[in-house]
């Protein structure tokens, strides 16, 4: 269990016996009434459950579209699906409000009381600020509007009285945003209910994460296994390793650095290509459709049709038909389009090229030629800076003209002997470095990296088996036939 999971347990309670509230009919009041489970002292009724078994199947319903882009159509029996999980987690808030009371933390302290405040203060602001270049960006109140006529009359002396228009003042713009915001479910209230469920909820973890450790010999034994990992599956996919090198544990044999010093095309050139692309993409997918609705057509049986439908469907063939000659002609006119531009682009960046390849050709010193003409974004932070990309026999990550020139420098130093081009622009390669084989040094940035990373595995593990715990020596009943 994640430690946010906890913390929208306990900021759901309140919004929950909030929204419990809007009933309609006596029936309907009297059914939601009920109690489903009785943790402690504590009563959830039929009414927060259900709001919340909502709430959970419309915040994963946006979970897979926001994620995944996958758009999930909920029925009644799709969101009652999520009454048992709803349930489980309910009965956690409660466990974990109790818990904060019992250790002391509601109320806050004095300390963290006035840092609610003032989160609940700066989140308003910030928001009244939003809303009001939305709603009213040409608003300007009486002070504002005295405060800017008095800095104009000290750089000029007006000849006439200047006429005044404002008609708000300051507490009545406020008044307004306020209302703004509380017509969208924005208020002070629920800034303030929301920091403190989160600073209880931090208080919750490191009570239960005290006592957590993680030792040297641990994270020296993680490392091991990480490299013993590492080296059974890159000495069998050695390509494996080019993926992952800014966090190998192992290297396997066969690698070389390679650094590139790109002279790449001018951005507008750029944009004008992948324009055309998207052009001819585009028409590519319109040609496809419409062969595809031609296939279907074409496969009906019409010997059947009178005079009428046959009349229809070959008025659909040509339609289609027509559609498919334009579309072609699109892709005809904008492929040559593409290649012009291309070559253009080329073209324009061959001299600055010829010449930069000259310099290193004669000895010039290839780091300072990157540093001073590169424009390969990658080699300007390690360890491609040092030691240039990770390169071997059988690489498919890179443009093939750009694997073959690097696999073809024959000796440490070596430097192209012509351009190389891609898409990106022309290149100029130098054989930096080869890679040792083996596990990388057990550095101290390792070190820390990795016992970072256990020490928040170790204390959310902690977490779960203390709420798991928690929970366990609570005083719960459920009452499933009221859930019916």
């Amino acid at each position: 269990m994640k430690k946010w999971i906890a913390l929208i347990a306990l900021m759901l309670v309140a919004l929950l016996t909030l929204s419990g509230c809007n009933l309609i009919g006596y029936d309907e009041e009297l059914d939601n009434a009920q109690v489903v489970a009785k943790v402690n002292d504590t009563e959830i009724t039929k009414a927060e459950w259900k709001n919340y078994t909502e709430y959970l199947a419309y915040y994963y319903q946006q979970y897979y579209q926001q994620n995944f882009g996958i758009s999930l159509s909920m029925t009644d029996e799709d969101v009652a699906a999520y009454g048992e999980s709803a349930l489980e987690q309910l009965i956690q808030s409660v466990v974990l409000q109790d818990k904060v009371k019992e250790l002391g933390y509601d109320p806050l302290g004095e300390e963290d009381a006035a840092e609610v405040e003032e989160y609940a203060d700066s989140m308003m602001d910030f928001y009244k600020l939003m809303i009001r270049y939305q709603n009213y960006p040409d608003l300007e109140t009486v002070e504002e509007e005295q405060e800017r006529l008095a800095a104009e009359a000290a750089e000029e002396t007006p000849s006439e009285p200047v006429e005044t228009v404002a008609t708000l003042t300051d507490a009545d713009l406020d008044a307004l945003l306020t209302s703004d915001l509380s017509a969208q479910g924005i208020t002070r209230e629920y800034f303030i209910e929301s920091r403190t469920a989160s600073i209880q909820n931090d208080k919750l973890y490191a009570y239960a994460t005290a006592d957590v450790t993680v030792t040297d010999e641990q994270v020296k034994a993680e490392f091991d296994s990480k490299v013993a990992s590492q080296k059974e599956s890159y000495d069998a996919t050695p390509t494996l390793y080019a993926s992952n090198a800014t966090s190998a544990y192992y290297v396997p044999e066969g690698y070389r650095g390679v650094k590139n010093l790109l002279i790449k095309i001018s951005d507008e050139d750029q944009d004008a290509i992948d324009e055309l692309n998207d052009t001819l993409t585009t028409a590519k997918s319109t040609l496809s459709d419409v062969n595809s609705q031609l296939e279907d057509l074409r496969a009906e049986d019409t010997s059947a049709y009178d005079e009428e439908t046959l009349a229809s469907y070959n008025e659909q063939i040509a339609a289609l038909e027509e559609q498919a000659t334009a579309a072609q002609v699109t892709i005809d006119e904008t492929t040559a389009a593409v290649e012009e531009k291309t070559d253009a682009a080329f073209a324009a960046i061959l001299p600055k090229a010829q010449e930069v390849l000259a310099l290193a050709q004669s000895g010039e010193d290839f780091d300072a030629l990157v540093e001073t003409y590169g424009e390969d974004s990658g080699m300007k932070s390690e360890p491609n800076k040092t030691q240039g990309y990770p390169v071997c026999e059988g690489l498919s990550r890179y443009e093939q003209s750009f694997q073959d020139a690097a696999m073809a420098l024959e000796k440490v130093g070596d430097v192209s002997a012509e351009l190389v081009k891609t898409s990106y622009g022309y290149h100029i390669l130098q054989y930096a470095t080869d890679i040792a084989a083996g596990a990388v040094e057990y550095t101290d940035e390792i070190k820390e990296s990795l016992h970072e990373d256990m020490l928040e595995q170790a204390q959310e593990a902690a977490y779960e088996a203390a709420v798991t715990q928690w929970v366990s020596e609570a005083e719960v009943k459920t009452y499933e036939k009221v859930m019916k």
